[in-house]
C-alpha cells in the first residue's frame, strides 16, 4: 500500500477498528492534491479580479455581483453532475473539471471584464464544483472512521493552503496582467498528471447521485448543509471584498493583501488541530464553538484595525475558526452517511457552498456600499452567531447513520 501524504498521519492507516475499512492512502494523496487546485483557483481569482475591477472603476456592488457568479456556476453544476458521473465516471469528471478550469483561467486576461468575465466565472465555478464534489465524496468513501477527522483536517488544510497560495502568487507575480492567470492555469492543468493514480481506483458508489438523493439528504441533514452555507457566505464575501473593505477603511492595497494572507494562514494552520478535536470531542460542540469564535472575531474587527497587536492575531483566528466549519461539516458527513447518500451529501454541500458563496458577496457588497465599511464585519458576526445558536440547540442530522440501499 502506498505511503500517506503527510507525516502527521503516518502509521494511522493501521489504526482502524474491527469492521472499519482501512484507508486507501494512494487515493487520499491524489484527492488531496486535487482539492488544492480548487483552493488555488478560487484563492487567486477572487482577489485578483476584485483588484482589477476596482482599477477599472466597477462599483462595490458590481464587484460583489461578479464574484458571486463563480458560485452560480457551482450551483448549476449540481444539476448536471449526476448525468456526467453516470456517463463518464468519477475520474473522467475530475479530469474534465481540471481541464475546464484551466481553460477558463487562460481566457480571462484576453477578454473584456464587462462582458466575458461573468460567463467565464460561471464556467470556472462549474468546473471547480466537479473537482469539489467528486474529491470530497471519494475521500470520505476511502477513509477509515477512526481517523476521519484528522484526514479531513489535512484535506481542509491543503484546500486552505491553495486559498493562501493564490494571494501569494499575486504578490510574487503582480496583481494584474497575464502572468498570474497563466501560472494558475498551468498548475491546474498539471494536476491532471498528479491524479492519474485514481484512474484504476473504483468509484462505483459515486455514480449513484441523483436529484432524489439530494432531497433525501436535505431531509436528514439540512442543518449540516447550513453549516457549509454559512462558511461559504463568509468565505466568498471575504475573498472578494476584504481588499475593497480595507481600501474603503483608509488602508492601502498592500495592507489588504497582507490581511488576507493572515486570514488564510489561520485557515491553513488550524485545520489539523481542529480535525484532532473532532476525533476526540463532540463534533457538533466543536462546530458551534468555532462559529461563536468567528462571530466574536468579526465583531471586534473594526476596533482592531487601529491596534496592530490585536488585528493580526484576530485575522489568523478568524480564518481558522471560519474554515473549521467546513472541516467539521465534512467530517460529520462521512461519519453519518454512506453510499449514494454520501455522494448526495457532497453534492448538497456544493449546492450550499454555491448558494452561500453567491449570497455572501452580494450581501457584503450591498452593505459595504450602503452603510459603510464596518457594517460588513457586523453582518458576518450576526450570521456566525445565529449558526452557533442553531447548532447548539438542534441536531446536525435527523438520523445517527443514514445508509443508502444500493
Amino acid at each position: 500500500m502506498d505511503a500517506p501524504l503527510l507525516d502527521p498521519l503516518a502509521g494511522l492507516s493501521q489504526n482502524h477498528a474491527p469492521g472499519d475499512r482501512p484507508t486507501d492512502w494512494a487515493s487520499v494523496t491524489a484527492l488531496i492534491t486535487c482539492i488544492s487546485i480548487f483552493g488555488l483557483a478560487l484563492g487567486l481569482t477572487y482577489p485578483l479580479l476584485a483588484i482589477m475591477m476596482v482599477a477599472a472603476g466597477f462599483s462595490d456592488f458590481m464587484i460583489g455581483l461578479n464574484g458571486a457568479t463563480t458560485c452560480v456556476g457551482v450551483i448549476l453544476a449540481v444539476f448536471f453532475l449526476p448525468s456526467l458521473l453516470e456517463r463518464f465516471g468519477a475520474f473522467a469528471v475530475l479530469v474534465l473539471g481540471l481541464a475546464g478550469a484551466a481553460a477558463s483561467l487562460v481566457a480571462m486576461p484576453f477578454t473584456d471584464p464587462h462582458l466575458a468575465w461573468f460567463p467565464l466565472r460561471i464556467l470556472l465555478g462549474f468546473c471547480l464544483n466537479a473537482i469539489f464534489v467528486v474529491s470530497e465524496a471519494w475521500l470520505n468513501a476511502v477513509t477509515a472512521e477512526r481517523i476521519r477527522g484528522r484526514v479531513i483536517g489535512v484535506y481542509a488544510t491543503v484546500m486552505a493552503g491553495g486559498f493562501a497560495l493564490g494571494p501569494l502568487l499575486l504578490v510574487a507575480l503582480g496583481g494584474a496582467g497575464l502572468t498570474p492567470f497563466l501560472v494558475c492555469a498551468g498548475i491546474t492543468a498539471a494536476a491532471i498528471l498528479l491524479v492519474l493514480p485514481l484512474r484504476r481506483r473504483s468509484a462505483a458508489e459515486l455514480t449513484g447521485m441523483n436529484l432524489a438523493g439530494l432531497a433525501r439528504f436535505l431531509a436528514a441533514g439540512a442543518l449540516l448543509a447550513g453549516v457549509v452555507m454559512v462558511f461559504a457566505f463568509f468565505d466568498a464575501a471575504v475573498m472578494t471584498l476584504i481588499p475593497v473593505y480595507l481600501l474603503r477603511a483608509g488602508f492601502t492595497a498592500d495592507f489588504g493583501s497582507a490581511a488576507l494572507s493572515a486570514l488564510l494562514a489561520g485557515m491553513v494552520l488550524a485545520q489539523f488541530p481542529v480535525g484532532w478535536l473532532l476525533d476526540r470531542f463532540s463534533r457538533p460542540a466543536v462546530i458551534a464553538t468555532c462559529a461563536l469564535v468567528a462571530a466574536a472575531c468579526c465583531a471586534l474587527l473594526p476596533w482592531s484595525l487601529q491596534t496592530a497587536p490585536v488585528f493580526w492575531p484576530l485575522m489568523v483566528i478568524l480564518g481558522g475558526a471560519s474554515f473549521a466549519l467546513y472541516t467539521g461539516a465534512l467530517t460529520v458527513l462521512g461519519e453519518r452517511f454512506r453510499g449514494t447518500l454520501l455522494m448526495a451529501g457532497s453534492a448538497c454541500f456544493a449546492l450550499a457552498y454555491g448558494t452561500g458563496g453567491t449570497l455572501g458577496p452580494l450581501a457584503g457588497g450591498a452593505v459595504l456600499q450602503s452603510f459603510g465599511p464596518h457594517a460588513m464585519p457586523m453582518l458576518f458576526a450576526v450570521v456566525f452567531l445565529a449558526l452557533a445558536l442553531l447548532v447548539a440547540r438542534r441536531p446536525l442530522t435527523r438520523a445517527q447513520v443514514e445508509a443508502s440501499p444500493g
